[in-house]
């Protein structure tokens, strides 16, 4: 798997470090005019030179072209796709994104995009496994605790653009959506903090007349978010459609409970 990056942020660059480590990293690209343009992604990283040179998006047909890559992780803006997806799908280049500042509109055009079948994208505004479980416990608790009041918190670092986070959306709106079952439609409130260096954090904070629940997630390192951004481009690439990270998680758990299983019968057999 040849893999491209766009985005070489804070989380890009340690995203850069963990794929240049699984030996998958081809392609590097970054905006018109950036002070990383035609540097050796070593530069950027204060490390030896790595022979990857640092590209920016102009002439992107010619890159794809020369350098095929099967899957591209975009760690910028949304201006990358918003420009360039038609040409990614032309070229065959499977998408994980993990930007969280789309439009609507922009949104929409992704989607299509991939519901056409034209490639694969997988949309990660929660790209840490650790999210994708506070989902999971979340949706259980919205469907066994009818009747209470849900608020969902975020707190990232001020250099973050979007507030409220794309993965404090999404929690909140897959609570509302168990509460219209319960002919509850009330909206969930979302309280962003932008502040310091703060990682990431989220908490669904779950409060009855009598007793309330927490429920959080925090992200220590940045290499949280590089294994969910490597995770997913195994999985989208050679897939056409759209999907997100709870389908990149619910094969890795089919996997390992196939693995597990044929252990077991090995030992047995033994």
């Amino acid at each position: 798997m040849n893999v491209a990056l766009v985005g070489l942020g804070a989380t890009g660059k340690i995203v850069a470090e963990y794929l240049l480590g699984k030996n998958v990293l081809s392609m590097v690209l970054c905006r018109k005019n950036s002070h990383h343009a035609d540097l050796d992604l070593g530069v950027v990283l204060n490390r030896r030179d790595t022979n990857i040179f640092i590209e920016t998006c102009e002439h992107l047909e010619r890159k794809l072209f020369e350098n095929k890559p099967d899957v591209l992780i975009d760690f910028s803006s949304s201006h990358f796709l918003r420009e360039n997806i038609n040409l990614l799908a032309h070229y065959g280049v499977n998408i994980v994104t993990a930007v969280t500042d789309y439009e609507p509109a922009e949104i929409e055009k992704i989607k299509q995009v991939a519901l056409q079948d034209k490639i694969g994208i997988i949309m990660a505004p929660n790209i840490t496994h650790g999210v994708n479980v506070l989902m999971l416990l979340t949706e259980i608790a919205t469907e066994l605790m009818k009747g209470y009041d849900f608020q969902v918190l975020e707190e990232h670092h001020h250099r973050k653009k979007d507030s409220p986070s794309g993965t404090a959306k999404k929690i909140a709106a897959k609570i509302e959506n168990i509460m219209i079952n319960h002919l509850d439609d009330r909206e969930v409130p979302i309280h962003a903090v932008r502040s310091g260096g703060i990682v990431g954090r989220h908490k669904v904070l779950i409060c009855g007349e009598y007793d309330q629940l927490e429920i959080s997630h925090e992200s220590f390192s940045r290499i949280a978010f590089a294994e969910g951004a490597y995770k997913a481009a195994n999985f989208i690439n050679g897939k056409k459609g759209l999907y997100g990270m709870d389908n990149v998680f619910d094969a890795e758990r089919i996997i390992k409970k196939h693995t597990v299983t044929d252990d077991d019968h090995h030992f047995i057999a033994n």
